[in-house]
């Protein structure tokens, strides 16, 4: 039977999710960046960067882990869905803890000391939200997740506006991140609702699986984190070297980057499962998983290349829509950024490959490389070079971890970037997009 109907599905759902999502964020960012300003919205950006990071902390590898393994054996799932909800809760637990001691003791954290206590909060919700999404990956129901994320943007704008029209006194850094958690807190209801539709849930944990789980999780977690810490280092430096207004024209650009990657990230994770399934043979001779990887690259090329095109001629238009002229000095960082993009579309194939082989230890070997090229490269050169050179550091940071997982993968399954995109490209209008 074809993969592409669910594959195919899974992807466009997301897609279609996160063009909602986009919209209703235009307009979010645009009216934050005109509310708050420069350093204002800088300061969203580098209380949102904590967020992140400290879900990646309370996640540590093991929602991946948890549908990998969901999806190989059926009979487990219903307390692996069970036990992914009650290992997260404790997790984001743990992180609100070390949030507030770190804005309690560091001097840069301190003067968001609020903010940053409602985005321990915010972090309970959606490490809550991530674990019910275990059960969408694994059932193939990707749809739900979109319409999560799309409800949750909605109702963001929505609160957002409501403030604004009438109450705009009250509008400062701490009622916008309460107005999030509000947003987040219909979200995880709705997700919960809808996962109990889908899957039972065993909540008492089993030791030999939660050992199971947590063993394989910790080199995946290692690797996230240190993903993590790369992808905010530059956030942090910056605030710390150049001050809020340097983070809020690099960041506006960075937000435009990370929605752009979320294509790769929905392909590659709807296949994700899939590629789960077909890798339990690890050994060289496996056709099916390198034509599925092999056709996988063409299409993040394809797609790749028209984002690359798009944003370099776009740049300047989409910056004046999203950040109003405070923020110009924002084109040259997307333009230089939408590059990292570029490489990064390639770097999700690699990456939900290795972990999918069991080979979460040499990708968090990269990360490790990955993190120190990147933590010296932005020391060195921000205090000269400000956001431009945290733009260019990306691009290398993204460039070195595809060179180095491209030859691992190359080298031991023969998974090989070969650029056929021109007969996959042909493949797909001739059976309709059924390549898989």
């Amino acid at each position: 039977m074809s993969l592409f109907p669910k594959v195919a599905k899974n992807t466009i759902v997301q897609i279609l999710g996160r063009a909602g999502v986009i919209f209703t964020t235009i307009i979010t960012t645009a009216l934050l960046t005109r509310l708050l300003g420069t350093t204002g919205y800088g300061n969203y950006i580098f209380v949102i960067s904590v967020l992140m990071f400290f879900v990646t902390i309370s996640d540590w590898g093991t929602s991946m882990i948890f549908v990998r393994e969901a999806s190989k054996i059926e009979s487990s799932q219903s307390p692996l869905f069970g036990g992914a909800l009650v290992i997260r809760l404790v997790s984001s637990l743990v992180c609100l803890v070390f949030i507030t001691l770190i804005a309690t003791i560091f001097p840069l954290f301190r003067p968001l000391f609020i903010p940053i206590e409602i985005i321990g909060l915010v972090l309970i919700l959606i490490s809550l939200k991530t674990s019910l999404s275990v059960v969408f990956q694994t059932k193939l129901r990707f749809e739900f997740m979109a319409m999560v994320d799309v409800l949750i943007s909605i109702l963001f704008l929505i609160f957002l506006l409501l403030v604004f029209l009438f109450a705009r006194q009250l509008i400062n850094l701490s009622t916008i991140l309460m107005l999030y958690f509000f947003s987040n807190l219909v979200g995880i209801g709705l997700s919960f609702f809808w996962a109990r539709e889908l899957a039972n849930f065993t909540y008492h944990l089993d030791p030999d699986l939660t050992r199971k789980i947590l063993r394989e999780s910790l080199p995946t977690g290692a690797l996230l984190i240190l993903f993590s810490v790369y992808n905010r280092l530059d956030i942090i430096i910056l605030q710390g070297m150049k001050g809020p207004e340097a983070v809020g024209i690099y960041g506006l650009a960075y937000k435009v980057h990370d929605n752009l990657i979320l294509g790769a990230a929905y392909l590659t994770g709807a296949l994700f499962p899939v590629i789960a399934k077909i890798s339990v043979d690890h050994t060289k001779e496996n056709p099916i998983l390198k034509e599925i990887y092999r056709k996988t690259f063409d299409i993040l090329f394809i797609a790749a290349v028209g984002i690359l095109l798009t944003v370099i001629i776009l740049a300047p238009l989409i910056i004046s829509i999203i950040g109003g002229p405070d923020f110009s000095n924002s084109v040259i960082a997307l333009r230089i950024l939408v590059f990292a993009t570029f490489i990064a579309y390639f770097n999700h194939l690699t990456g939900y490959t290795l972990i999918a082989l069991g080979k979460q230890k040499v990708s968090l070997s990269i990360a490790i490389m990955a993190l120190f090229f990147n933590l010296g490269a932005n020391i060195l050169l921000i205090p000269n070079f400000s956001y431009l050179a945290a733009a260019f550091n990306t691009i290398a940071t993204e460039g070195l971890v595809f060179v180095l997982t491209s030859l691992y993968l190359a080298k031991k399954f023969d998974l090989r970037p070969s650029i056929t995109f021109p007969k996959t490209l042909i493949e797909i209008f001739k059976t309709k997009g059924k390549i898989f």
